[in-house]
């Protein structure tokens, strides 16, 4: 079931109808003008688990499934997330110089995020980028151990195009140590590392978007 979500999801192409997107937080300080970098985070954090006897319920753990240990009620907010992209250089991150960056405060439904094949806000400069968080899993291998991983969806548009110059999507992982807690104590040091986990997934997200295509070998 693990590598059924991952690998059906690292293949989805971007794609998407015309829809407007929720809410907008952080509009442009005022008088500014050129390219704009819109970005939406996720929902509540899903959950993965495969064991010895039992495991391949989505969100198991975090409904309390019998078999399935408890996580926390609050791992990573849309909040959360929102300052940990925050804490990072995005326009140099995703390759785009000069970029505005605008955060909404609202996670997109999913069936928006892949149902959209223009840009996700119609109103937009005619130099406009998207950044979306789908989804964020915490995942248990009782052989390969414990992961954050972080869907990304990139698309940019330019010169007023509905059509993207540029669009990327793939999920990313980290390995987790501390997270989930065992003991009450340790929790505010776990949840700490799984909001560090997710701003290195996007790190790498940003080194994968502009990583050099391989070249074809040569028979």
């Amino acid at each position: 079931m693990k590598s059924f979500i991952f690998a059906a999801i690292s293949a989805l192409a971007l794609s998407a109808s015309t829809a407007t997107a929720q809410d907008s937080t952080d509009a442009p300080a005022e008088g500014a003008t050129g390219c704009e970098l819109h970005v939406w985070p996720a929902d509540a954090v899903r959950s993965t688990y495969s064991g010895w006897f039992h495991g391949g319920i989505v969100d198991g753990a975090v409904q309390g499934r019998d078999g399935y240990k408890k996580l926390p009620d609050s791992i990573l907010s849309p909040e959360g997330q929102l300052r940990t992209l925050g804490e990072q250089d995005l326009p140099a991150l995703l390759n785009l110089p000069g970029y505005i960056v605008v955060l909404h405060d609202q996670p997109l439904p999913s069936r928006v995020i892949r149902a959209t094949k223009g840009r996700l806000l119609t109103d937009s400069p005619s130099c406009y980028a998207e950044l979306v968080t789908d989804d964020v899993f915490y995942q248990e291998d009782i052989i390969s151990g414990r992961f954050l991983k972080a869907i990304f969806r990139f698309r940019q548009f330019d010169g007023g195009s509905d059509a993207p110059t540029r669009s990327f999507g793939t999920y990313m992982q980290q390995r987790l140590v501390q997270f989930p807690p065992a003991e009450p104590e340790q929790l505010d040091g776990a949840l700490e590392e799984f909001r560090l986990a997710y701003g290195l997934a996007a790190r790498e997200f940003g080194e994968a978007l502009n990583r050099p295509p391989k070249k074809k070998k040569k028979n």
